[in-house]
Formats: structure tokens, C-alpha cells, sequence
């Protein structure tokens, strides 16, 4: 496929989802959508057509994302595209992942190797400090 036609298109379903996130903002600051918290889940209510569009643009945001974000990074080229090797002699290089599942406001981290499960279990801690925060602010605003 084209490179011109492939990398704009990766942008579209993140570019869709932060358009329907500002309709669902604008629909709140409009008065047309209610936002409020159950649990620790956001819920949106609203009757109108702007919360409608930010809603429609946030679920096909979301699809198009997975579907078009592709598995390799912008700047490196498809196997086809790419020159051949000369040296193929070191060790292929390790993978490192990890991640953080929240469930409700408790983070679960996970790691390849422990600095990786280290480095997950900070993010997570700064991410449940920032939604605490984000809570008392709002319950005190």
C-alpha cells in the first residue's frame, strides 16, 4: 500500500476520538449532557445532538484505531522495502513489555522482567495519585 495514503490514515481513529471527546466536553459545558461517576466508571448522559456525535465519534475512534494502527512504528520500513542484512551474527534483541490493569482504583501491573514490572508499577502509582486528585478536586470544586 502506499506510504503517503498509509500514514494519514493511521491518524484517523485517534483524530476521531479526541473530536468526540471535545463534543462530549462542549455538550457538557452546553448544559445538553449530564457527566458524573459511578463507581469509578464515567457516565455521560445527555439528550441532543452534539453528545450523540461525540459518543458515535468515540466508539468509531476507538474501532478505527485498532483497526489501522498497524504493528511496526512510523519510521521503519516493511520487510520488503528494506535492504538485506549483512550481519546477522549478534543475539536478536530482547522484547521488554508490561502494562497496568486498574481495576476500579486498585492498579494490577505486570512485567517480562522486574525492571520493566518496576517501571509498570510506578506508572500505576502515578496514575491512581492522579486520579485521587482528580476525585477530591472534583468533589471539592
Amino acid at each position: 500500500m502506499n506510504r503517503l495514503f498509509v500514514q494519514p490514515i493511521r491518524l484517523l481513529g485517534p483524530a476521531m476520538l479526541l473530536a468526540g471527546l471535545v463534543c462530549i466536553g462542549v455538550a457538557v459545558a452546553r448544559g445538553e449532557a449530564t457527566a458524573f461517576l459511578v463507581l469509578v466508571f464515567p457516565v455521560v448522559t445527555g439528550s441532543g445532538p452534539l453528545i450523540l456525535a461525540g459518543i458515535l465519534f468515540s466508539f468509531l475512534g476507538f474501532f478505527a484505531t485498532f483497526t489501522f494502527w498497524p504493528g511496526r512504528p512510523i519510521g521503519v520500513a516493511a520487510p520488503e522495502e528494506s535492504a538485506p542484512a549483512t550481519d546477522t551474527t549478534g543475539p536478536a534483541p530482547t522484547r521488554r513489555w508490561g502494562g497496568v490493569v486498574f481495576l476500579g482504583p486498585f492498579p494490577i501491573v505486570f512485567g517480562s522482567d522486574p525492571r520493566m514490572t518496576r517501571t509498570m508499577l510506578l506508572v500505576g502509582i502515578v496514575l491512581f495519585v492522579a486520579l485521587l486528585g482528580l476525585t477530591l478536586f472534583a468533589l471539592l470544586a
